[in-house]
């Protein structure tokens, strides 16, 4: 079985946790801060939280690769 990441884990670019110590979304651990963008990224970062750790590595490609189309 496949070792789930911690909640404290998820930081962004400044180092700053974006969700708390139970998994939902917030700045610097604290739920529902953050601006209006941080608020839609911490959403993204909860989702991959709750539901990731059970899908192999192949799985997790494919969500990468969604998630690429939205590069530029």
């Amino acid at each position: 079985m496949k070792k789930s990441p911690l909640a404290s884990a998820f930081v962004d670019r400044y180092n700053r946790r974006v969700l708390t110590d139970d998994g939902k979304p917030g700045m610097d651990g604290v739920e529902g801060v953050g601006s209006t963008t941080e608020c839609m990224k911490n959403n993204v970062a909860a989702a991959i939280f709750a539901n990731c750790s059970q899908l192999d590595n192949r799985q997790l490609d494919e969500i990468i690769a969604w998630v690429n189309l939205y590069k530029v």
